[in-house]
């Protein structure tokens, strides 16, 4: 949406964890972006610890007449219409309730489709639709009409374009620069993206073979005019882990990093030197002092 990829993209879901903020600057709007985790309700100090950013982001958004686009899978949730399951959106519903927020809220959300180009027929779109808006009806007091959105297309109703165009429409005025310098991306420091992008590349490369409690720690950055230096350290949380990232010859490690130094490098716009390890920090999801050194730096 802001033009360069800064948050974690992979096909595993739940892989963000914290909030990430984004600008985006054009001559009908300035805006930040702000990608956040999803609610989870599962019982380990991370799930409770991703949930509080999510819910924070949440409260934030209410203070400060905010927009927010809540992205619902249409995917899953058609697929769960067809087999006759429940849809699951009631955990949301849980899941803000739990974290303090009072419902129904009393600010913008723009309840968003994601992937509308892999369901063609409209009657499938309105079934969804209807199936969804009695819990859109529960967490909002007035909520704005359904999106539907596709990547694949780069103008027409269901594109980015017009996903922007929807949310300048409800936008206060304000003045140019207020928020932001237009010529940054975002007010979040390197080191974070090159944590994300390197976790990041640890999904991609593994696959599902990667367990989902891995963490990465930059043990050092060091901007210099020509070059940035990193050293980084993998954490996994048994030693039987060890070996799938760093793989047979040490093939998985350096085809880790690699992709990772590419990312940074492209973002940064120079050349970056990237170290890695690979540690073992026992039950660390359990763990809250451990849980909240790997996410917040």
């Amino acid at each position: 949406m802001i033009g360069s990829t800064l948050s974690i993209v992979t096909p595993k879901a739940q892989t963000t964890r914290k909030n990430l903020r984004g600008f985006l600057a054009n001559e009908e709007m300035e805006l930040v972006v702000v990608d956040t985790p999803g609610l989870q309700d599962g019982t380990k100090a991370l799930n409770s610890t991703i949930s509080k950013n999510a819910a924070q982001a949440v409260q934030t958004a209410k203070q400060g007449k905010e927009i927010i686009a809540l992205v619902i899978d249409a995917i899953d949730i058609g697929a769960r219409l067809r087999d006759k399951r429940h849809l699951g959106l009631e955990r949301i519903h849980a899941a803000l309730l739990k974290e303090g927020i009072k419902l129904p809220m009393h600010v913008a959300i723009l309840p968003v489709f994601n992937k509308s180009d892999l369901i063609r027929k409209d009657q499938y779109k309105r079934q969804i639709e209807e199936a969804v808006a009695p819990f859109i009806a529960s967490i909002c007091a007035n909520p704005h009409p359904f999106v539907w959105l596709t990547t694949k297309q780069e103008e027409g109703p269901e594109s980015i374009e017009a996903f922007q165009e929807k949310v300048s429409e409800l936008l206060e005025y304000g003045e140019s620069g207020e928020l932001f310098d237009k010529e940054s991306l975002s007010d979040q420091n390197m080191r974070d993206f090159a944590s994300e992008f390197i976790r990041e590349q640890c999904f991609l490369q593994l696959g599902e073979e990667l367990p989902y409690s891995v963490a990465i720690r930059i043990d050092s950055f060091k901007e210099e005019t020509e070059i940035t230096k990193i050293d980084a350290t993998i954490f996994v949380e048994r030693e039987s882990q060890k070996p799938m990232l760093i793989g047979r010859g040490g093939e998985k490690i350096k085809a880790i990093g690699t992709k990772s130094r590419l990312k940074i490098e492209e973002l940064m716009g120079k050349k970056s030197y990237l170290a890695l390890k690979v540690k073992v920090a026992p039950h660390w999801s359990q763990n809250q002092a451990l849980v909240e050194r790997f996410l917040n730096g």
